[in-house]
């Protein structure tokens, strides 16, 4: 193809039609001019492509990271809809002196629950590639953008009350240990060496007079009145999680 418009402009040349030459040479500029804005877009086209799929590809990470995280929720929904109540039965027990065996270990079950710290993992890797990647500024749609970062939002929140919660509690603990509540209820000079999963203290008369009563009292409070504040972040972080899954499907599927 180059020899043929070589020996074309030859030919022009040696019969001397300038003119004519000039305008072969535009026309084949602007044909040159042509394929590389045709080869320009195709590249073009091409890259969008990649992007939205490497897009795809983080999104499809988050809702795989998603799907786990409603699983935590939904357990930690029921284990802290179980801490209230258990808080709540274990307060009024010790508020009418109701030592019975059962209440006893009702109240051991509650404080226990409060001061053991509940594990959570809300798998943010997806999100956080997805941000590193850059990618983010090609997602074109701001339904699917805004609940990522409500949903995101919401996890951090409940992060936070849990982790204050937790070293609230820990607080507490070294209080107990301090003032030495916890040898006296669960009588560890006695019965020393326990399983904490076979412990049950011995709570009294004599022990409610004790300062560790107040600090016992202030710890079931809490978790009778904030964990139901943290069953409605749960509620909500399935409830945005849910909706998110949703919007990922539907992008995806574009």
């Amino acid at each position: 193809m180059i020899k043929f418009f070589r020996k074309i402009r030859q030919k022009m040349l040696t019969e001397n039609k300038f003119s004519k030459y000039l305008l072969y040479a535009i026309g084949e500029i602007v044909l040159v001019v042509i394929g590389i804005l045709i080869a320009l877009q195709v590249n073009n086209q091409n890259n969008i492509r990649t992007e939205k799929q490497s897009l795809k590809n983080y999104l499809y990470k988050i809702a795989r990271n998603i799907n786990d995280d409603i699983e935590v929720g939904k357990l930690m929904l029921k284990t802290r809809t179980e801490h209230s109540n258990i808080c709540a039965k274990a307060t009024l027990a010790i508020a009418k002196r109701d030592f019975n065996p059962e209440t006893q270990r009702t109240i051991t079950n509650a404080v226990f629950a409060m001061m053991i710290e509940q594990p959570i993992n809300f798998n943010r890797t997806g999100f956080e590639s997805l941000k590193n990647s850059g990618y983010l500024q090609y997602l074109d749609d701001l339904r699917l953008e805004e609940l990522i970062y409500k949903y995101y939002n919401i996890t951090d929140k409940i992060l936070f009350e849990e982790s204050s919660c937790q070293v609230w509690a820990n607080d507490l603990d070294l209080e107990f240990h301090k003032n030495g509540f916890f040898t006296k209820w669960l009588q560890l000079l006695e019965i020393p060496n326990q399983k904490l999963t076979e412990v049950v203290g011995n709570y009294t008369n004599e022990l409610c007079q004790h300062p560790g009563n107040d600090v016992v009292i202030s710890l079931l409070h809490r978790g009778f009145l904030f964990d139901p504040y943290l069953t409605d972040w749960y509620r909500e972080q399935t409830a945005i999680g849910k909706e998110l899954l949703t919007e990922i499907e539907n992008y995806n599927l574009k």
